[in-house]
């Protein structure tokens, strides 16, 4: 039983870690592509490289929302397991 609730907890507690890598791994990547667009057009554009960095992470912005949604629920979900066992 007490196994039982330490599992749940740690699982939870794992994809909770999945999931903040997860928004920052989005968030490198958004930045990598805004600076690929910048360095093979014209290194000298900053302004555009925060343009493009604004543009790339609208795009991405609902994606990244519904993964972090379903982390949500499944952390819940995993608490509520170990909440009603007996």
């Amino acid at each position: 039983m007490e196994d039982q609730k330490e599992l749940s907890e740690s699982l939870a507690l794992a994809l909770k870690h999945i999931k903040a890598l997860h928004g920052t791994l989005a968030a490198a990547l958004i930045d990598l592509a805004a600076l690929r667009q910048i360095v093979l057009n014209s290194p000298k554009e900053t302004k555009r490289y925060q343009q493009v960095l604004t543009s790339e992470a609208a795009k991405v912005k609902s994606l990244v929302a519904t993964a972090m949604h379903a982390y949500d629920e499944e952390i819940l979900h995993i608490h509520a397991q170990s909440h009603w066992r007996n």
